[in-house]
């Protein structure tokens, strides 16, 4: 059979006598070709394991730093509701006293805001011709 593969790079390893038998007995208890086969696969797997591992690791940071960012931007956006509440001018964690897209609650002397006009008008009169 030819080999469709050519593995030309070659791994030593010292074992005692105990851990090669012990290596010999998992190789025919697995069902493996050889020990060079079992040790491969071994590898393979662990190796690509690691690669998966650290996908993950790294996906779990990156979805932790962004759930640390929204905690901070609500605690900000309740910070800036209480002191709405209260009346009394948020701090901005960023300095600037930029105009808010929140309007400012009004003082008791303002003149009351008009009416927001009706979209669709007054209802119909009942009016039977």
């Amino acid at each position: 059979m030819a080999v469709l593969i050519p593995r030309i790079r070659t791994i030593n390893v010292r074992l005692s006598d105990e851990e090669y038998l012990a290596l010999e007995r998992f190789c025919v208890a697995s069902g493996a070709r050889s020990i060079s086969d079992l040790v491969r696969n071994t590898m393979n797997r662990l190796v690509s394991g690691a690669n998966r591992d650290d996908l993950l690791a790294s996906s779990v940071n990156e979805y932790s730093a962004h759930v640390k960012d929204l905690e901070l931007k609500i605690s900000e956006l309740a910070a800036e509701l209480e002191s709405l509440r209260t009346g009394n001018r948020p701090h901005r964690a960023g300095g600037s006293d930029a105009p808010r897209e929140i309007a400012e609650p009004q003082s008791q002397d303002d003149p009351a805001p008009a009416p927001a006009p009706a979209i669709f008008g007054p209802p119909p009169s009942k009016t039977d011709s």
